[in-house]
């Protein structure tokens, strides 16, 4: 709207991230031209992966240095009102979320909000590490608690307790991963022993896959492993473009008894539809993204790398950027973190 079309052409044109998810959009589109479901049912799924064609957009939001500031900003704030709520909800029981006193989510669900939360904590403890700033420890202790004792979600366990290990690897390079994994020995151990809900979901979580080796797979661990294990055998059918876009539930549902429409793993509802050229396009973004960190001020590419691994772990046990809330948020946060790159203003980001 704002006019400037040949300098934003130009922008985009020399920006790798930019590049590659266009072109992950476009390999979708392609996927019309043979895809066994209407045309209807293709829309929609490409109406889901639609963040992927507004990485291009936030890129040049973003391109300025107030703006990138103020970006990051407002993601943490919005966390930090959650954070608050979340606590008040839990201390006065109140039902003032989606959630309820005994699980304090405030929007969405508690996979959501916790694995934003997690990402949330790592940009400040990043933060506290570079600026010094002792009141900063106060809110991450505060959010690392609302994460391991007062929600179910278990992605951000995961997420978080990888994040430990990247931050003090990105502070104290491969002593770090020393370091980092006997914290997160230590943190683990206390919030095992001491946090009921997270035990609950570790201890659910690894009964599940017991019952799952054991046949029983109408478990949520079980029912993720199988639709794991059904989509490998549906990639090997059409190995190269895949099946078409919208054609998942529909190959799936075609072979096997139980229903699906998202086997919670974006590597493989990506490969299914588009085949290894869709997925190859995906991993190459997130190759490109870290990649690309290395040309950021310190602690934008601490963060931006924080922000890969929360995708390319949370992608494994999730369809992420299938869900409306974190694939806007990681659309986001990409043009938060990159939008100086190829821009005059860059080298003062």
């Amino acid at each position: 709207m704002e006019g400037q079309y040949a300098q934003k052409f130009s922008i985009l044109r020399h920006h790798n991230i930019a590049i590659v998810a266009t072109l992950l959009v476009a390999i979708m589109g392609i996927g019309f031209l043979y895809t066994p479901v209407a045309f209807y049912e293709a829309i929609l799924m490409l109406d889901k992966y639609r963040e992927f064609f507004y990485i291009p957009m936030f890129i040049l939001i973003f391109r300025d240095e107030k703006a990138r500031k103020w970006g990051l900003y407002a993601f943490l704030a919005i966390m930090g009102i959650t954070l608050v709520l979340s606590y008040f909800m839990a201390i006065t029981g109140l039902d003032i979320g989606k959630g309820d006193p005994q699980n304090p989510f405030i929007f969405k669900n508690h996979i959501t909000q916790n694995l934003l939360m997690t990402l949330a904590t790592y940009f400040v403890m990043i933060k506290a590490w570079q600026e010094k700033q002792w009141w900063y420890s106060i809110i991450i202790a505060l959010a690392i608690y609302n994460i391991l004792f007062m929600s179910a979600g278990r992605t951000g366990y995961l997420i978080l307790f990888c994040l430990i290990i990247v931050f003090f690897y990105q502070v104290y390079n491969l002593k770090g991963i020393l370091i980092g994994s006997l914290i997160l020995i230590i943190v683990g151990g206390i919030a095992y022993n001491f946090s009921g809900v997270l035990q609950y979901r570790i201890d659910k979580a690894a009964t599940n896959i017991q019952d799952y080796q054991h046949g029983n797979t109408n478990t949520s661990v079980g029912l993720r492993l199988e639709f794991y294990e059904n989509s490998l055998i549906l990639i090997t059918k059409h190995p190269i473009l895949g099946s078409g876009t919208g054609s998942f539930s529909h190959e799936y549902n075609k072979l096997f008894t139980k229903f699906t429409a998202n086997p919670h793993n974006d590597y493989l509802m990506i490969a299914v539809q588009w085949g290894v050229i869709g997925v190859g396009l995906f991993i190459l973004l997130l190759y490109l993204m870290w990649q690309a960190s290395y040309s950021l001020n310190q602690q934008t590419r601490f963060m931006a790398q924080g922000l890969v691994v929360t995708i390319v772990v949370g992608c494994l046990i999730n369809s992420l950027w299938l869900d409306n809330t974190e694939g806007h948020l990681f659309a986001y946060l990409i043009g938060v973190f990159y939008g100086g790159i190829g821009t005059r203003n860059y080298s003062n980001s």
